[in-house]
C-alpha cells in the first residue's frame, strides 16, 4: 500500500515538472509588502568561516546522500565559489528581495532566533510553532555539518533566510525562487503554514521554485545553466514526492524515486535550443502588438 501511494504521488509530481516551460515571459519579483533594507551591522550576505575540518567531514560524508541522488560532487559541498555567489546576490536584487538574508555556509543559530519576532509578516502564533521547530533543528542538527544527509540548501519562510551549502547555480537561485514566491504573497501566514507540511505543502512550492530558476536563466540566455538546471531541479523534485515515504539516507525507496527524474531532465535539456528560440519570437510578437 505504501508503495502504491508513493507511486501515485510520484506520477502526481512528475506530471507538474513537464509544465515548466522556456516559452513564457519572465516575470522580475515585486514584494508585495513593504520590504526593509539591510544595515551595515545586519549585512545582507553573510558567509561562514572556513573551518577545513568541519567542511571537508561535511563535504565527504555527510553530503553524499545528496551527491549520489543529484550525481554532482558540488552537491552540499561547503565551498561556494564566487560565481555561485554572483548568480544569487544578483537574482536577489533583480527581484527587489531587499528583506531576505542570505547565509553561505554558514552556521548562526542565535542570529536566526533573532530574526524570528522581526518577520511581521507571518502571523505570530503560526511563525512561532513553526518557526522554532525549523530552528531547532537548524540549532542542533547543522547543516553546515549535517548539509547532505539531514536537510540541506533552503530557504526558511519564518526567518526569511536562505541557507546555501552547495556550489550549483540552479539550486541557489531555486532557493532564491522560494524566497522571491513568498514577497509577492499577500497572506504569506497561510502560505507557509502549508509549505511547512512535509511532501504535501513542498510539491507545489517547489514547482514554483525550479520554474522561476529555469525561467530566470533562460530570461538570462544562460544555455550552461539552463542545461544544469534540467540535471539537477527534475531529480531533486522527485525527491519531495519520494519523502513520502522517508528521508533519502533513511529509506532507500526515495532515492529511487530521482531515476524517473534524471531521465526526464536529460531528455527535456535536448530542446533546450529549440524552446529558447520559440521563447524569442513569442516575446518579438508581444513587443510588436
Amino acid at each position: 500500500m505504501k508503495f502504491q501511494v508513493l507511486f501515485i504521488l510520484f506520477w502526481i509530481g512528475f506530471s507538474v515538472t513537464q509544465c515548466y516551460s522556456l516559452e513564457k515571459q519572465y516575470n522580475y519579483g515585486n514584494p508585495y509588502l513593504p520590504s526593509p533594507e539591510f544595515t551595515e551591522d545586519d549585512p545582507q550576505f553573510e558567509e561562514g568561516e572556513p573551518v577545513w575540518i568541519l567542511d571537508q567531514t561535511g563535504n565527504w560524508i555527510f553530503s553524499l546522500p545528496s551527491k549520489l541522488v543529484l550525481w554532482n560532487l558540488k552537491a552540499d559541498n561547503h565551498h561556494i565559489s564566487k560565481e555561485t555567489k554572483e548568480y544569487l546576490i544578483r537574482y536577489i536584487k533583480e527581484n527587489n528581495l531587499r528583506d531576505v538574508k542570505v547565509r553561505f555556509n554558514q552556521y548562526a543559530p542565535l542570529s536566526e532566533w533573532k530574526r524570528l519576532p522581526k518577520n511581521k509578516n507571518i502571523n505570530p502564533v503560526v511563525r512561532y510553532f513553526f518557526g522554532s521547530i525549523s530552528l531547532l533543528a537548524y540549532t542542533f542538527l547543522p547543516g553546515r555539518l549535517f548539509a547532505g544527509m539531514i536537510g540541506g540548501d533552503h530557504y526558511n519562510s519564518f526567518t526569511n533566510t536562505i541557507n546555501v551549502y552547495s556550489d550549483l547555480p540552479p539550486v541557489v537561485i531555486h532557493e532564491g525562487g522560494h524566497a522571491k514566491d513568498f514577497a509577492q504573497r499577500e497572506k504569506r501566514t497561510l502560505y507557509a503554514a502549508v509549505y511547512a507540511i512535509p511532501v504535501v505543502g513542498a510539491l507545489y512550492h517547489e514547482a514554483r521554485a525550479s520554474d522561476d530558476a529555469i525561467n530566470y536563466f533562460a530570461e538570462k540566455n544562460d544555455k550552461e545553466q539552463l542545461d544544469s538546471s534540467y540535471e539537477l531541479l527534475t531529480p531533486a523534485y522527485s525527491t519531495y514526492v519520494g519523502g513520502a515515504i522517508g528521508d533519502v539516507a533513511a529509506n532507500p525507496i526515495t532515492a529511487l524515486t530521482v531515476i524517473p527524474g534524471h531521465i526526464y531532465g536529460r531528455y527535456k535539456k535536448r530542446d533546450i535550443d529549440k524552446e529558447l528560440e520559440k521563447r524569442k519570437q513569442k516575446i518579438q510578437i508581444k513587443e510588436n502588438q
